[in-house]
């Protein structure tokens, strides 16, 4: 079964790649300046892949922006780790 819109908790319970994707967050010069707090999270089934969205006040101060960090497993079972940004309209 796919878990979708976890909160953080459980989030950390459930994601396989969770220190990963905060590691990410906090480490990643392209992200690390704006306060991305924690909104949901999902996982695979079958565990290999998983992501998590953080929200921040957009610059402009209207709305939100949203940060999806994205872990997929490799072959090797590392993690690669992939991130997108959606600018509030």
């Amino acid at each position: 079964m796919v878990q979708f819109n976890l909160d953080e908790d459980k989030f950390w319970k459930w994601s396989p790649a969770a220190a990963e994707i905060f590691a990410y967050r906090r480490e990643n010069k392209d992200i690390n300046t704006m306060p991305w707090g924690f909104d949901r999270g999902g996982v695979s089934d079958d565990r290999r892949s998983t992501w998590a969205s953080f929200l921040c006040v957009a610059l402009s101060g209207w709305g939100k922006d949203e940060l999806t960090i994205s872990a997929t497993m490799n072959e090797d079972s590392s993690w690669q780790i992939t991130h997108a940004i959606k600018r509030a309209p």
